[in-house]
């Protein structure tokens, strides 16, 4: 650790060149020569640290770099009009904040002293301050209409990445859908009165709250409301959109992880003291749902096309988009599952929702994309369990419907245990205690593959061996991969006899 942390000579030197490089002048635009030394320093500060190398990045911070880049944003906030020119071009502010990103990726000490010394918050106030240049306060009837399209350069974008990668990595480290054998969420199980981590709960719970309650959402919900149609060719608002559904995500998962409430899915007793929940819920999720509908269902790529027109495949950045709003969708189902099923369900978004859900899919059966396909299979199940009328959602609309794509799944879904994993469980959702349903489900596959998962699941769930990996892993991460997580356990017997029952004529 002390090596680590002891500044290394080369990014001490840099470091107090940019120092020095702020010193005199307060006021008024730098030269072009001063310009120019600041874009050297920066230049060889990012070369270091994109190397993303944990003890360059320690060395930096310890070196005072971070607050070094907060002397260089901080004549952001001088400007009070969307078309002010700042002290130091844009370019170089560009610059400063992708240093500031590259300090902390992939490094949580970096993440935790930004944290705990309270630089996140003057991260988000600039964020803020951003947003409210180019995004007007607007009656709720048009919202959205009168966003500045600037917002979308590049200087916002890097203040929510650099943001997203922050909240997202102070916590421990814990992996995302597709990467490794599962994806997981941190539990709150993780913390107890005594643990080490209380300061850092109650530092993050405080984030979230002053987060939620200073606006900066209720901009983004302009942000995402003023997307009209697709950004196959909008690079810029691709990735804009991809950065913010990505702290949104970040947010979610942090507020699960902090707020002390139930690990259990299913649990009707919840609590959220910071007000996400409820913000979220009143904001139709920040728009993200109107968003993906718009970027991903235009002329150009029809959700379901006929397979003698085969549909463009999307720009990656549209997938991306795709990719990170689906995490922010399931990171919400455990905040308030309840919440989360009456926003999707609701009149206007649900059609939306199930055509964003098909068109995915479709894009999935043509383009290998497992991440994002295992995304789409989560938010499908956590939509439909427990729920009759998103269970009527999936089997509607034109032919193939989503829950006859779901069983049309390449055969390693129904045959590999990792794939089985991730779809039975949204089978089962998506069918139990709905007759009609299973009438599809039969039509497609039998219904005693899904009997079999669950007897499967029980029984090793009982198994001594299991039972004890089980109380140490869940007392760190919930898998989303485990059935207990994806459908109530105490509706397992009844869904077996459901799934094993003859169809009555």
């Amino acid at each position: 650790m002390d090596d680590c942390t002891k500044p290394l000579p080369r990014l001490q030197r840099l470091v107090k060149d940019l120092v020095k490089q702020l010193q005199g002048q307060d006021s008024g635009q730098w030269a072009n020569t001063r310009v120019s030394g600041l874009d050297r320093t920066l230049g060889e500060i990012s070369r270091i640290l994109e190397k993303q190398n944990n003890a360059d990045q320690v060395a930096f911070q310890v070196g005072g770099g971070l607050s070094a880049l907060e002397q260089i944003l901080m004549v952001v906030t001088a400007a009070s009009t969307p078309t002010a020119v700042p002290r130091i071009p844009v370019k170089s502010l560009c610059a400063a904040v992708n240093i500031y990103y590259l300090a902390c990726s992939r490094c949580h000490l970096n993440c935790s002293y930004v944290l705990f010394s309270n630089k996140v918050a003057f991260l988000m106030d600039l964020l803020l301050h951003q947003l409210t240049l180019f995004v007007p306060d607007e009656d709720k009837s048009i919202f959205g209409r009168s966003v500045n399209k600037q917002v979308f350069e590049g200087l916002t974008t890097g203040l929510l990445q650099t943001s997203a990668t922050i909240l997202s990595l102070i916590l421990p480290y814990v992996p995302e859908c597709g990467r490794g054998d599962a994806p997981r969420i941190l539990s709150p199980d993780t913390k107890t009165k005594t643990s080490p981590m209380e300061p850092l709960n109650t530092r993050a719970h405080d984030l979230i709250s002053y987060v939620v309650n200073m606006g900066l959402i209720d901009k983004l919900y302009g942000c995402f409301l003023s997307v009209q149609g697709p950004v196959d060719e909008s690079p810029k608002m691709s990735t804009f959109l991809h950065q913010a559904t990505a702290l949104l995500h970040a947010m979610c998962k942090l507020c699960f992880a902090v707020t002390g409430r139930s690990p259990s899915i299913f649990d009707n007793k919840r609590a959220d003291p910071t007000g996400l929940t409820a913000l979220l819920q009143s904001t139709d999720l920040v728009g993200v749902v109107h968003a993906l509908y718009c970027i991903l269902l235009h002329s150009s790529a029809l959700p379901e096309p006929a397979a003698q027109s085969p549909q463009e495949p999307y720009a990656s950045g549209v997938i991306q988009v795709a990719l990170t709003g689906l995490r922010f969708l399931n990171s919400f189902a455990l905040l308030d599952l309840s919440a989360f099923q009456t926003v999707l369900g609701a009149e206007g978004l649900s059609l939306a929702f199930r055509h964003i859900v098909s068109s995915l899919l479709w894009y999935c059966s043509q383009h290998s994309s497992e991440e994002l396909l295992h995304e789409v299979l989560i938010c499908v199940g956590y939509f439909t369990v427990n729920h009759p009328d998103n269970q009527v959602i999936v089997q509607s609309g034109r032919q193939p419907s989503v829950l006859q794509k779901l069983c049309q799944l390449p055969f390693q879904y129904f045959s590999h245990p990792r794939l089985i994993k991730v779809l039975f469980p949204s089978l089962i959702s998506a069918c139990y205690n709905n007759p009609q349903n299973k009438v599809i489900l039969q039509q497609e596959m039998s219904c005693v593959l899904l009997a079999t998962f669950i007897q499967d699941c029980a029984s090793s769930e009982n198994h001594p061996d299991n039972r004890t990996q089980q109380a140490d892993k869940v007392s760190q991460l919930l898998d989303y991969c485990e059935l207990s997580n994806r459908f109530p356990r105490d509706q397992w017997d009844s869904a077996l006899q459901f799934f094993l029952k003859k169809q009555e004529d």
